[in-house]
Formats: structure tokens, sequence, C-alpha cells
């Protein structure tokens, strides 16, 4: 994933029921970059986010596997 680069989501039937009309109307999407949680117990979260319809998404690591650049639809 690179910062800046547009995404689609390549397989829209793995979505997730509670999300699935934003993610499967949403078109495309810019990757922003990872967005870290660092908790008081030590415990570091990597998630990621992206800028979808307008609106900054956050998305753990395992939505990564569903997009896919958008330069390569073509």
């Amino acid at each position: 994933m690179k910062i800046g680069e547009l995404y689609y989501i390549k397989h829209t039937w793995l979505l997730p029921h509670s999300n699935f009309e934003f993610w499967s109307t949403c078109g495309s999407m810019m990757y922003i970059g990872e967005d870290v949680i660092d908790r008081s117990d030590g415990v570091t979260i990597v998630n990621h986010a992206v800028l979808a319809m307008g609106e900054r998404r956050i998305v753990d690591r395992t939505f990564l596997d569903l997009l896919e650049p958008l330069d390569e639809k073509r």
C-alpha cells in the first residue's frame, strides 16, 4: 500500500454485512496511511486510514487484502 494511491475493492462479496452498503458503493478510495494506537498497557495496534466518499475511515489489516490498485483495474 502506498500513501496517496487510489484503490478499489476487488471482491465485494467478501465485505462484512454491517458495512456492505457503504463499501460496495464507495468506488475508489485513497490510502492515507497507518493509524497507530499506543495503549497504556504497552500494546501497539496498527490500523489503516482510507479516504472514501469524502470520509476518513479506519480499517484493519485484513481489509487491505480486499483492495486492488486502481491502475491495475484498467
